[in-house]
């Protein structure tokens, strides 16, 4: 660990101007840039009956740091804290945190990122310790710090509009964790094998400037466990001020080889749909999922994600709508708000029976600007039912400051 961070402390020494080509190593660091964010959280869930309240208040952040670049190659390393502020120990730990061993709420330290980057002939490659972006295996950032990777991540964009993806992953770190685990330990720990994760992806933005849309597809692959493919499209026009958009999607799991995590067969299909008008957003969305619960040990892009719940228990059907409005057409720039509700209706009887629940979540945000700008804050609230079982509430609260130096972008 001291190694890490010395790495992130050497990247810090040259943080002034803007990347460009460097060259020596000297121009190197000189020309690092960064970016950061300082986040405050309070996270609570009070249940109905008697389930104990799991609340976290923590303080911390990340800081991002990359070096210039000398014949195409680059170093970047990122710095994570989480630490305890007023948490009261007889409340279980939400994750912000880590529970100690007396069930005490303990902070924690970590390098997030760590690793070396190349970019030739409109190819990026990265190897080491990384946050990544596809739908099935992201940073997942809803908790204090993000979800990170270690491995190989290959992303060329030598055709216009299209970017291919190759991933070879090794690794896992989760919200709350400060060591990585292997990526087969991360969907169970009773597997004994090291399997690394295999990922392909395409995504193509359609060049037609009457409709704006985009393709894409991806395919997740690890030896002896599983394999998922996903596919995705979106489109959206505008009519002179309203925008209509609607954006289908398809996955499909099964397991593979020995089924080290048990068999799987399942998929889940729906879409989201929507119109923009005025300041407001209004979106409807329906899933329907397979005969297995959808595995998702990363994170993960599921038709339907709320506040609590989500779309993916087996033989589940979901409905939802979403009610966002902009408060910048009324001149109050930076203010939204949305409310959001679903309802998951699974089997009454059968092997796959499970509880139907409704989920109802509201949020209103403000990001500052001017002389603040960079600070936000967050409220959100969720209300959860479910039949014939304990129904609770989660609330939420963000404070959130990002910066940048050296010209990086927020």
């Amino acid at each position: 660990m001291k190694r890490k961070i010395a790495i992130a402390a050497a990247l810090a020494l040259g943080l002034t101007s803007t990347s460009f080509a460097a060259d020596n190593l000297k121009d190197m660091f000189a020309q690092s840039y960064g970016k950061g964010e300082i986040r405050m959280l309070d996270f609570k869930r009070d249940f109905d009956e008697d389930t104990t309240t799991r609340r976290d208040n923590a303080i911390g952040g990340l800081l991002y740091l990359h070096t210039g670049d000398l014949k195409g190659v680059s170093f970047g390393a990122t710095f994570a804290v989480a630490r305890d502020m007023y948490s009261d120990d007889d409340d279980v730990v939400y994750g912000l945190l880590q529970r100690g061993a007396d069930g005490d709420h303990e902070g924690f330290t970590r390098m997030q990122e760590y690793y070396i980057q190349g970019d030739w002939f409109n190819t990026k490659i990265k190897y080491g310790a990384q946050e990544l972006n596809t739908p099935f295996m992201n940073k997942h950032d809803i908790r204090m710090l993000p979800k990170t990777y270690k491995g190989l991540t290959i992303e060329n964009k030598s055709v216009d509009n299209l970017t291919l993806s190759a991933y070879y992953i090794t690794d896992y770190m989760g919200w709350a964790d400060d060591e990585f685990i292997s990526a087969s330990k991360s969907i169970s720990s009773s597997i004994d094998d090291d399997k690394p994760v295999l990922v392909f992806g395409a995504q193509y933005n359609i060049p037609v400037d009457s409709v704006k849309s985009s393709v894409q597809a991806w395919h997740y692959n690890m030896p002896d466990i599983f394999n998922e493919t996903y596919l995705n499209a979106s489109v959206s026009k505008d009519f002179g001020g309203v925008t209509v958009y609607v954006s289908p999607t398809v996955l499909d799991q099964r397991s593979q080889g020995d089924e080290l995590a048990g068999e799987l067969d399942t998929d889940q299909y729906g879409f989201n749909a929507g119109v923009k008008f005025k300041g407001f957003d209004i979106t409807g969305f329906y899933a329907k999922t397979g005969d297995d619960d959808l595995l998702v040990p990363w994170g993960d892009t599921k038709v339907i994600i709320q506040q609590i719940l989500a779309s993916g228990r087996a033989e589940e059907k979901a409905y939802a709508g979403k009610i966002n409005y902009d408060f910048g057409t009324l001149g109050v720039k930076g203010l939204s708000a949305y409310v959001f509700h679903a309802v998951y209706d699974t089997p009454e009887s059968g092997s796959n029976a499970s509880a139907d629940m409704k989920e109802t979540d509201f949020s209103i945000q403000y990001a500052f600007s001017g002389a603040l700008d960079g600070l936000g804050l967050r409220t959100r609230y969720a209300m959860v039912d479910v039949d014939d079982g304990e129904d609770y509430d989660d609330t939420r609260f963000y404070v959130t400051y990002k910066f940048a130096f050296g010209g990086a972008k927020k």
